[in-house]
């Protein structure tokens, strides 16, 4: 396997709290990351959006909902959501149970990131 590639298993990692949201990085790299959101009943992370990041999110465990631009969609597991950069979204554990969520997030590239990306690749550091 190649040494950059990584095997994380879920269920080991998966962590819920008290607290308002439980978020476990599982990967990073460039503009690409992961996470395991785990919800316990009653928890829900307020409605927002993010204008530079495309976002999916598997529904790994239970049920809860998922508010995209203000419509409630019910996810259990097995869903799969897509939401785009700038759609506002939110996530509530109405049930009597866990949810698990795994969200994957790619931040857009922009021109000034793209030629950093290729200064960085050629030069090997970034441009002061």
């Amino acid at each position: 396997m190649n040494p950059r590639a990584q095997v994380i298993s879920s269920p080991i990692v998966a962590r819920y709290d008290e607290l308002p949201l439980t978020n476990v990085p599982l990967f990073q790299h460039e503009d690409f990351s992961g996470c395991l959101l785990g919800f316990l009943p009653g928890q829900i992370l307020p409605r927002h959006s993010h204008e530079h990041e495309h976002e999916v999110f598997d529904v790994l465990e239970g049920t809860g909902i998922i508010w995209l631009d203000g419509e409630a969609v019910e996810a259990p597991a097995g869903s799969v959501i897509f939401v785009p950069a700038g759609v506002e979204h939110g996530f509530e554990n109405n049930s009597d149970g866990r949810w698990l969520i795994r969200a994957t997030i790619h931040q857009r590239v922009y021109a000034r990131r793209a030629l950093q990306r290729a200064f960085e690749k050629r030069f090997g550091g970034a441009p002061r």
